[in-house]
Parts: C-alpha cells; structure tokens; sequence
C-alpha cells in the first residue's frame, strides 16, 4: 500500500473504530481540512476532535467506509460512505438540530495532501441537502 493511501485511510477510518485519537495522529498541527458543504474548517488535531465529537454526539452509532482511495504521489482522493442514526443533537453552521430518530447515509469524498506522514490539508465534499432530507429536516 502506497504510504499516502495508509495515512489517508487511518484518517478515516479511525472514525469507524471509534478511535479520534488515532485520526488525530496522522494530522499536522496546521492541517486546515475545510467541510465545504458548511463553508467551515478544522484546524490541526484539536480541530479534527472537535469535528469528531461534533459527530459522535448527533449519530453515536455512525460509521465511515472507505470505498475508494486514489492515490498521486502525495495527493489523495477518498471515497467513503457515512451512516447513521441521528439521535442526538447535530450542530451546524445553521443551528443546532434536534434528534430526529431517522437514519442518513451519504456518500463523501475527501481531497487530501500528506507530507511526512502527515495529512497537510483536506477538503470533505458532500451533499448536505441529502442528508438534511433523509432526517427530514427539509422537505
């Protein structure tokens, strides 16, 4: 496995272990890695806790697949699938959303750099209308 494609995958996939330390590891304190779909970013390891936790709290049961990793040199693009049930509150640039009960699944990709073994940068596109209508929060 390319060294890239590993770091990017613990990245990820230490959402699905329920390990924020382990995603926070193979961040540079300076990473900015922005949602654009909410118009925010996450600065460093401390930014990507607060995301993870932000998360953890809305869908205690969620997951993250990885589905596929594309790799040049130290750039990457990742394909995964977020799920889960939304079931505690979930905020947002827009305000907080009460639980709604309802399950979500939404596909992500992710445009990464890593250097030295450490993610630099990062980009989550998404499309947040989906998963606003999956928990019925629009129509």
């Amino acid at each position: 496995m390319h060294p890239t494609e590993k770091i990017v995958r613990q990245f990820h996939e230490s959402w699905d272990m329920r390990d924020p330390e382990r995603g926070a590891a193979v961040i540079s304190e300076d990473c900015q890695f922005e949602d654009v779909a909410r118009g925010e970013s996450q600065i460093g390891p401390d930014g990507y806790r607060s995301d993870y936790e932000r998360w953890r709290r809305a869908f205690p049961d969620g997951e993250v697949k990885v589905t596929n990793v594309i790799v040049d040199g130290d750039r990457a693009v990742v394909e995964f699938v977020n799920r889960g049930t939304h079931t505690g509150p979930l905020e947002s640039s827009l305000g907080t959303f009460e639980p709604t009960g309802k399950r979500q699944e939404t596909r992500y990709c992710s445009v990464m750099r890593v250097q030295d073994d450490m993610v630099v940068e990062g980009r989550d596109y998404y499309d947040a209308a989906s998963i606003a209508r999956q928990l019925g929060l629009v129509d």
